[in-house]
């Protein structure tokens, strides 16, 4: 395995499970010194004992992104324990529901934001004076085809997804000056356990038929192109949109 990360500072927001911990996995694997965050404690613990037994320099950190204070609260202590600034930071936590128009209600709505966007904007703005001070720094967001690609029943996910496109876009433009990068990856259906229960067996299958690569992606698929794109070798990748679908979007002809 590659050393891209080695020694730098990388927070993962939902590390707890599913992408976000394949993530945290793989910037172990390429050296980097993971901050693991998640807002349960219950399964944070357990994914981070599981880093450490491989050998991993990862710490566990119980935060609401949603909460602006909180989330400068835990990036100075971040970089207090770990005695070095921030280098990558990769926004992955998400809260998502799925309802048809006249079923979504208030609560909902303000919780999926709050996570999803507000997360977004508390932790670019923590991270961003550490990354100025360390010479630079590189910001991965997660976005959905969902994005560009409605699904049914999509409508606030849709729209939280758009609006992660749209803020990093604009970090992107506003941060260059700092030495600091702004990339999304928008990924199409990866088979994590939560992305499987929501469909029956038969609907698994057509999903994936359609799709030109025939599968559902893997959370260590995701988590290979946001190591490339934390690292150097993405040093000219500025304000993208990388979408990990399985050609799921290309157009049909």
């Amino acid at each position: 395995m590659n050393s891209r990360l080695r020694d730098r500072v990388c927070v993962v927001t939902g590390a707890a499970r599913g992408i976000g911990l394949a993530i945290a996995e793989r910037f172990g694997q390429e050296g980097g010194r993971i901050a693991c965050v998640d807002v349960s404690a219950r399964r944070l613990e357990p994914a981070v004992e599981g880093l450490k037994s491989k050998g991993f320099d990862a710490k566990p950190y119980e935060v609401d992104v949603g909460k602006r204070d909180d989330v400068h609260a835990l990036f100075a202590r971040i970089e207090s324990e770990f005695a070095a600034p921030v280098a990558v930071l990769v926004n992955n936590a998400v809260f998502a529901r799925f309802e048809p128009l006249a079923q979504i209600e208030v609560e909902t709505v303000d919780r999926m934001f709050a996570v999803g966007v507000h997360g977004l904007i508390w932790t670019t703005q923590a991270a961003a004076p550490q990354m100025e001070r360390r010479g630079g720094g590189s910001i991965v967001n997660l976005s959905s085809v969902s994005a560009f690609n409605p699904a049914k029943d999509s409508i606030a996910y849709s729209a939280l997804k758009a609006g992660v496109v749209g803020l990093s876009r604009a970090s992107a433009i506003e941060l260059s000056a700092k030495k600091i990068r702004v990339n999304v990856i928008a990924p199409g259906m990866i088979g994590t356990p939560a992305s499987i229960a929501q469909f029956d067996e038969a609907t698994i299958a057509t999903r994936q038929a359609e799709m030109p690569a025939g599968r559902f992606g893997e959370p260590e698929e995701i988590a290979a192109l946001a190591a490339f794109l934390a690292s150097d070798d993405a040093s000219y990748i500025q304000g993208a949109v990388i979408t990990a679908d399985g050609g799921w979007t290309i157009p049909a002809r």
